[in-house]
């Protein structure tokens, strides 16, 4: 039987089973191949209506160190589908907020929660730079699978809130695609 391909669509409409098998057989993606690139984001579960359901998400090298952050979409209404135009000022660049590292969680101290995702990618919010209004962000952790092993221009993510050092709350699934050269420096 062939490997299922997945795309955007395929992704989109898949159950929260099949995106939680993908997260525990996958393979991480190659966090150097993020750099310099800028995802489409949408949120899969009802609750990322309250954050927005369409973002994007870049990845930028500070330091030697693998970043990314966040930016605000127009909500469309078309789920996994239509546009993702950015929130911004005329004549301004979008602004770019919730920060987060980008590592492995095998290059973490261990953390017996993530443990079923040990093989995975880990995306912590908990930054010095979320200060202010971003402070609220501290508390994501992702887990991140590259759905297609070797293929980077598509990820699947589980995010979780960190409320207490031993407490994680399921915040949702969400999709990361049609990528793009960044064209707007974060910092």
């Amino acid at each position: 039987m062939a490997k299922q391909i997945w795309t955007y669509e395929t992704l989109g409409q898949a159950d929260r089973p099949t995106l939680e098998n993908i997260l525990r057989t996958g393979s991480p993606p190659n966090l150097d191949e993020l750099e310099g690139y800028i995802y489409c984001g949408w949120n899969h579960e009802w609750i990322g209506k309250l954050s927005g359901e369409k973002f994007k998400k870049g990845f930028k090298k500070r330091d030697g160190k693998l970043y990314g952050y966040n930016e605000r979409c127009h909500q469309d209404g078309m789920g996994y589908r239509g546009e993702w135009k950015s929130r911004q000022a005329p004549g301004k660049p979008p602004l770019a907020l919730a920060f987060f590292r980008c590592t492995y969680f095998k290059d973490e101290p261990p953390d017996p929660f993530f443990e079923k995702y040990k093989h995975l990618s880990f995306f912590t919010y908990n930054l010095p730079m979320n200060s202010w209004y971003n402070l609220p962000f501290r508390v994501i952790r992702d887990a991140v699978v590259a759905p297609n092993e070797g293929d980077n221009s598509l990820l699947l993510s589980k995010a979780y809130l960190r409320v207490l050092p031993f407490v994680n709350l399921f915040y949702c699934y969400f999709l990361l695609g049609h990528r793009k050269k960044i064209e707007y420096e974060p910092w």
